[in-house]
């Protein structure tokens, strides 16, 4: 008997995913739980398992095309069995384990209708929007997370623009240079939203121009050796980059501390019988201690919502991690209430799953504060740039000898940079600087850790 294999949703607000690449071709046999294509969302890229044993029919999502969740993007069957398309994708939709999807499906409609459908709006901008007559689902929101406020209502208001179409801002911006009639455009975005690609089409139809065949060739005095496209991971950073440095002013200070401590720390850790060892690393030490600096000093553990400032009671840390599709950040959770070595246990499993692309959006959500650790890149220092909504990160360089004046005689320590950058809107610069004090204690005194627990 034929079964779907569905677009999972792997995150709680995710509508939609990619299919990066099918493992597996039409024809081929698969095992049940054996992956068979690897889909992308948000950042994440993980693998789709087969949900039985046999063979796979059909692919009904190929390389590269976006498919909505708990829609069907692969048929397994028994060798020789013939499936009718249309009509097998005219049935109730399955989950993978026999769940009856329809039900999920209405439970996620109504919580969505609770929420005021699909649309990220605050109240006050939602009730404005009513009372100006204008529709929020083509409004691009400026708030945290892409959440619609009320000075987007306000703008949407005031200008001539028609906000009936849902399409980008990039891709309105375009379709007005080049004359495009976005009222005769078909959205391939979320919900149907146009987005540049399809403003793109639409241009190059209109002048005769196709796709481009393979690379491009020389471009006056210089040749292009690859073209790569900005998708995926790398799309995401690029939005979010950008979004962080027009939605806040950052500001980055630097400090050099004493290591020489935590250096032993860290060994004496994995020290003594081989039941009582704990190895562990520097950036699980570190996190403990961004997590009780956080606690002491609040407004670095906080975002702005709107007009507001929310310090978050969690203590969340994002921590930065180097892959090849680009970077991710996956968090921990209450890190504050954790050990170093539980700490260290879960980072080592968030590490094996981006890895071997099992991580999920959700893993990557919730952070309050962002690590990222260039060390062992030999870098000292550098200018990080805040994750959005969070509004702090930390920036840590590599573990150096180098000479250093103590009580008036020359002696070799290990030192390392901090560099924190903090969103100077709602965190002046002595609070920065009274927060990299208290975390400078907790380095150049790290058993201050085991006295005092969690």
């Amino acid at each position: 008997m034929a079964i779907k294999i569905m677009m999972p949703q792997a995150g709680q607000d995710i509508t939609e995913g990619r299919v990066v690449k099918w493992l597996k071709a039409e024809g081929d046999t698969v095992k049940e739980g054996e992956p068979v294509c690897e889909v992308e969302t948000e950042k994440v890229v993980f693998e789709v398992e087969s949900p039985a044993d046999g063979i796979l029919l059909k692919i009904v999502v190929p390389d590269g095309e976006k498919a909505e969740i708990f829609s069907a993007i692969g048929i397994v069957g028994a060798a020789g069995e013939k499936v009718d398309l249309k009509e097998f994708l005219k049935e109730e939709v399955k989950e993978e384990k026999g769940i009856d999807v329809s039900d999920i499906r209405k439970k996620l409609a109504k919580k969505e209708e609770g929420r005021g459908g699909k649309i990220k709006i605050s109240g006050r901008a939602r009730k404005l929007a009513k009372k100006m007559g204008v529709d929020p689902v083509a409004i691009e929101g400026s708030g945290p997370g892409g959440r619609i406020v009320e000075k987007d209502i306000m703008a949407a208001a005031e200008s001539d623009t028609d906000t009936s179409v849902k399409i980008s801002p990039v891709a309105r911006k375009m379709a007005e240079e080049h004359h495009i009639d976005i009222q005769k455009l078909k959205g391939s975005g979320p919900g149907g939203r146009i987005v540049k690609e399809d403003v793109q089409q639409a241009i190059d139809g209109a002048t005769g121009k196709g796709a481009p065949a393979g690379k491009p060739g020389k471009t006056g005095p210089k040749e292009v050796r690859e073209v790569v496209p900005i998708r995926g991971v790398r799309q995401v950073i690029f939005e979010r980059m950008h979004q962080s440095l027009q939605q806040s002013a950052q500001l980055t200070i630097t400090s050099e501390v004493d290591a020489m401590e935590l250096v032993r720390f860290r060994t004496f850790l994995g020290e003594g019988p081989e039941d009582e060892r704990f190895k562990v690393s520097y950036n699980a030490i570190l996190l403990k201690m961004l997590a009780k600096t956080l606690k002491a000093q609040p407004r670095m553990n906080a975002s702005v919502v709107e007009n507001e400032i929310w310090e978050w009671e969690s203590v969340n840390l994002g921590v930065a991690v180097d892959i090849e599709e680009g970077l991710l950040v996956p968090v921990i959770r209450d890190a504050n209430l954790k050990s170093v070595v539980a700490i260290q246990n879960e980072l080592n499993d968030l590490a094996t799953r981006a890895k071997s692309k099992k991580l999920v959006p959700d893993d990557l959500q919730g952070g309050t504060f962002t690590l990222t650790n260039l060390g062992f890149l030999d870098v000292d220092a550098f200018t990080p740039i805040v994750n959005p909504p969070e509004s702090g990160i930390l920036g840590v360089g590599r573990i150096v000898e180098k000479p250093v004046v103590e009580k008036g005689e020359i002696t070799i320590r290990k030192r390392m940079v901090l560099s924190l950058t903090f969103d100077h809107r709602i965190i002046d610069g002595a609070d920065g600087g009274r927060f990299l004090k208290k975390l400078k204690t907790y380095i150049e005194n790290p058993y201050i850790l085991m006295a005092v627990g969690n």
